[in-house]
C-alpha cells in the first residue's frame, strides 16, 4: 500500500510508464512457481537483481529479450526514484536487434488463471472507517491506515445465470463472504474458513425491474477475528446478463492477530463495496485467492445453504 501511494500517485510516473513502457504487475508468488515460459522469463529478470536477498517484491526494468536494466525494492516509501530510474533507462535505452517471441503454446494456469467463461467479473474495494491507531509521525504508517484494499470477485456462467433471475446462488454467496468480507486494506489478508460463519439472513425483494438485497451476517473466528454486518444492494439484469450490481456490506470487525503487522485498537467500522467491473484489462487481474482453484471457484455453498435454510423458517 505504501509502494502504491508513494509511487503512482505521480503524472510524471504515470506519464512516462504510458509513453514508453509496457506495465506488468504479477502476483510475484505465482509467477516464481509459473511452470511456462513467462515463469522462466519472469525468473531469469528478477534474479539479475543482487539485493535484497531476502525477497523478489520490488520493481524491475527490463528490455525484452529480460535484460535486467534497472532493479530495486526501497526505499519505501518510494521518494523519487521510480520516477529517476523511468527517465534515466529511457534516455540510455538501446533496443536488442532481434528478440524471440514467448512461446505461449503453453501457459500455467495455476499463475495467471482467466475469469469464468461468460461469468461475472466483480471489483471489491474494502476499507477500515473510524478506525483507532497508535499514535505516529511515520508517514508510510499513514499511507497504510488511510488505504483502501482492492480486489476482484469472480462468479461462473451458472451463478451469473441465477444472479440474472434475481437469485443469489449459495456458491456465490460463499465465495463472497469467505474470500472477501475481510480487511485486506493493508496487505495480504486471511480467508475465512466455512465454520467461521455463524449466521446469516439474506433476502432479494422484486421492486420492478429491480432487485434489492438485504441481509445481515456473523463471521466468528476463536480468539481472532469477529465482523459483525449488514448487507444492502441492488441488482438488475436484462435478459440473462447481469447490468448492476450494487453491494455494500459494512458491520464491526475486530481482530487480535494479523500477519499483515499493525492492527487498529480495538473495534473497527469495515466497509466492503461491490460493483461490476468496467470492461478491458484489467478484469483479466484475478481474485487474490483465485490459485485456491480447487477452494475459490468450486466452493459447493453448504455453510450458506444451511444458514440461510434456518434463518427463512
Amino acid at each position: 500500500m505504501v509502494d502504491r501511494e508513494s509511487t503512482f500517485a505521480n503524472d510524471e510516473t504515470l506519464k512516462l510508464l504510458r509513453d514508453h513502457y509496457v506495465a506488468y504487475a504479477p502476483s510475484v508468488t505465482e509467477m516464481l512457481k509459473a511452470r511456462d515460459a513467462a515463469g522462466d522469463f519472469f525468473r531469469k529478470v528478477v534474479n539479475q537483481r543482487a539485493e535484497p536477498k531476502h525477497s523478489k517484491q520490488g520493481y524491475y526494468i527490463c528490455a525484452p529479450d529480460g535484460t535486467l536494466l534497472k532493479g530495486w525494492m526501497y526505499p519505501r516509501p518510494d521518494n523519487g526514484t521510480m520516477t529517476r530510474n523511468l527517465k534515466e533507462v529511457h534516455e540510455a535505452y538501446k533496443p536488442p536487434a532481434d528478440v524471440a517471441p514467448l512461446d505461449r503454446s503453453k501457459v500455467d494456469r495455476n499463475a495467471t488463471p482467466l475469469p469464468p467463461e461468460g461469468g461475472l467479473v466483480i471489483e471489491v474495494a474494502a476499507k477500515l472507517l473510524e478506525a483507532k491507531w497508535q499514535a505516529t509521525n511515520l508517514s508510510r504508517y499513514q499511507m497504510i491506515r488511510d488505504a483502501v484494499g482492492k480486489d476482484r470477485l469472480w462468479a461462473t456462467q451458472v451463478e451469473a445465470r441465477e444472479l440474472a433471475k434475481g437469485s443469489l446462488p449459495n456458491s456465490f454467496v460463499e465465495r463472497l463472504i469467505r474470500f472477501h468480507l475481510v480487511d485486506n486494506t493493508r496487505g495480504v489478508h486471511a480467508r475465512w474458513m466455512p465454520e467461521h460463519l455463524k449466521s446469516l439472513r439474506i433476502q432479494i425483494i422484486p421492486d420492478g425491474k429491480t432487485f434489492l438485497l438485504e441481509g445481515s451476517l456473523l463471521l466468528e473466528e476463536a480468539g481472532n477475528r469477529r465482523f459483525e454486518a449488514q448487507l444492502r444492494g441492488v441488482l438488475e439484469a436484462k435478459g440473462d446478463v447481469v447490468t448492476r450490481f450494487d453491494v455494500l456490506v459494512r458491520g464491526t470487525h475486530v481482530a487480535t492477530k494479523s500477519p499483515l503487522g499493525e492492527l487498529p485498537l480495538g473495534p473497527t467500522t469495515l466497509a466492503v463495496a461491490f460493483g461490476l467491473a468496467e470492461p478491458g484489462e484489467s478484469t483479466k487481474v484475478p481474485p487474490l485467492y483465485s490459485w485456491l482453484q480447487g477452494e475459490y471457484l468450486r466452493s459447493n455453498g453448504q455453510c450458506v445453504s444451511a444458514l440461510r435454510n434456518t434463518a427463512t423458517k
